[in-house]
């Protein structure tokens, strides 16, 4: 199961993206091996554009496995946040979520956004 961060769904949606990745996320689509989470589904549909993203993002959101943002995921983002901010690395809130959210349920991200390497290094996660 992994994870699929909006910075992966927003290249493979709008710009084509390199074919592997299209090809990784349409093999994981398929295989039900795709997982999504209240706070990357939040950032796409907040992002969607017209009514062809709209009805993607439905599509996706039915192929996909729900993970659960529970109270351990919320006590995770609040521990890796805190961990940041004690590094001096500054992230946005959102990336910490769904980076605590796939540490809680231990699955793999599927990301292209600087800011994830950025929350590794600082919290040794």
């Amino acid at each position: 199961m992994i994870l699929i961060d909006s910075s992966v769904w927003v290249e493979v949606s709008r710009k084509g993206g390199e074919e592997s990745l299209q090809k990784e996320v349409g093999d994981l689509l398929e295989g039900g091996d795709c997982a999504m989470a209240w706070p990357v589904w939040l950032e796409l549909h907040q992002g969607a554009r017209g009514l062809r993203e709209e009805e993607n993002l439905q599509g996706w959101r039915e192929l996909s496995v729900w993970l659960d943002f529970d109270d351990e995921c919320w006590m995770a983002a609040a521990e890796f946040g805190r961990r940041c901010l004690r590094a001096g690395v500054n992230v946005p809130l959102g990336d910490i979520l769904i980076f605590a959210c796939a540490r809680r349920h231990g699955v793999e991200l599927l990301e292209r956004d600087r800011h994830f390497e950025m929350i590794r290094k600082a919290t040794g996660a």
